[in-house]
């Protein structure tokens, strides 16, 4: 399931408020000044990160606040396994959020903050997120002076836990759990990346990185959102849809209870299925109908499995059998977390892939997908998918969707 990764908050909510804000910084040359003050303790910061010097952070830290400086230590040591290339921040707004009322007079700054970082031998492009972060001026220095002033912001994985790493061929694996309890996280995704490159070549990075959370609540948010849409979620794949830079390597991200429900062979399909979301994400648009973003990953992840359409969809095969036969390739909405026939929905997406396949070959599911994303969109999704069909299929969609609904039923009834 892949979701887009979450746009930096703007405007209503954290854009420049007022004086409720708590900056007294005063005219114009002290605003820069201050501005610069923190700019410069930013950049001390990114450095002990890197360095995992954990007396230079703390000398970023209010003195005398002994609390914050027992998270920021407890921070920097849950990330020292991080194989780090960067780690930058660039200060983006002051006055970004209310500050809480204090006692005395001293200058506060209330930011909003971009992180950019890099995993050595995985990222191509930074990773951004966003922080909130209060800075407050002592003995004429600047200093972090909290971290829990705004609820905002975006969750690392090292913002929940120590975070244990383990290296694969070809991936790497983040989690909170132990290196015994992440290791087959690698041995599954080492598996998918060559059968996802099989099918959709080597125009990608061939890597990936696993996040592995203990809990829903941390998946969810890990990707910004209300764990209760994620109840029958095993994994997400999160990143920008359309991404120029096709090595990019994006996170896939586990939801631990629903993954322990799972036979080994569940877990392999998923960790193939969610590998092809990455592979397949920078010719992955807006316009690009989750029926076939899904079904292909259900493609790829089942095949070569030995099962058949009856053990691949047994959901599907009980509505065929009851007489509840689809009439539509499934709208994106199905696909929601909270979709009530969500399994339905992936297994029908799963058919029209297997239709392309059945009736033209397997190169002609990947020349399908990259002929929607080579439309441009014209004319909205409907007329796209049309378009790449009559393209690569000489079919169009309407005469596509009968086929695939006598496919459907040619197999299941």
């Amino acid at each position: 399931m892949p979701i887009a990764r979450r746009r930096l908050l703007l405007a209503a909510g954290t854009g420049l408020l007022s004086g409720a804000a708590g900056c007294s910084a005063g005219t114009a040359g002290s605003t820069a000044a201050a501005r610069a003050g923190v700019r410069a303790v930013l950049d001390r910061r990114a450095a002990a990160v890197l360095h995992r010097d954990r007396s230079a952070l703390l000398a970023t830290v209010l003195p005398g606040d002994t609390g914050l400086s027992a998270r920021q230590s407890a921070w920097l040591a849950g990330l020292a396994q991080l194989p780090l290339a960067s780690w930058e921040y660039r200060l983006l707004a002051v006055d970004a959020y209310p500050l809480p009322a204090q006692l005395g007079t001293g200058q506060r700054l209330a930011t909003r903050v971009q992180l950019a970082y890099r995993l050595a031998g995985f990222d191509s492009e930074p990773v951004t997120a966003t922080e909130y972060l209060t800075f407050a001026r002592s003995g004429g220095d600047w200093y972090l002076a909290a971290d829990t002033d705004h609820p905002g912001g975006d969750t690392q994985l090292w913002d929940l836990g120590p975070v244990t790493v383990v290296h694969g061929r070809y991936c790497l694996v983040l989690g909170l759990g132990t290196r015994t309890a992440l290791e087959p996280f690698a041995q599954a995704a080492d598996r998918a990346v060559p059968a996802v490159s099989a099918v959709w070549g080597d125009g990608w990075g061939q890597r990936t990185v696993l996040l592995v959370p203990s809990t829903t609540d941390q998946f969810a948010a890990l990707l910004g959102m209300s764990p209760a849409g994620f109840g029958s979620i095993a994994a997400v794949t999160s990143g920008e849809l359309g991404a120029a830079e096709a090595a990019r390597t994006e996170r896939i991200t586990v939801n631990p209870p629903v993954w322990a429900e799972l036979s080994a062979f569940g877990r392999q399909v998923v960790t193939t299925h969610e590998t092809t979301h990455v592979a397949t994400r920078a010719i992955t648009d807006s316009w690009t109908p989750r029926w076939l973003a899904e079904g292909a990953a259900n493609w790829t992840g089942y095949l070569d499995s030995g099962r058949t359409p009856r053990q691949i969809c047994p959901e599907l095969a009980a509505d065929v059998a009851a007489g509840r036969i689809p009439a539509a390739l499934p709208a994106d909405s199905a696909f929601d977390g909270s979709a009530p026939d969500l399994p339905q929905a992936y297994e029908q997406a799963w058919f029209a892939c297997r239709s392309i396949v059945l009736r033209h070959g397997a190169p002609a599911l990947p020349a399908f997908y990259r002929a929607v994303a080579a439309t441009g969109g014209a004319g909205g999704q409907q007329a796209a998918v049309d378009t790449a069909l009559r393209r690569t299929t000489g079919t169009g969609l309407a005469a596509f969707t009968a086929l695939w609904r006598a496919d459907l039923l040619a197999a299941l009834r």
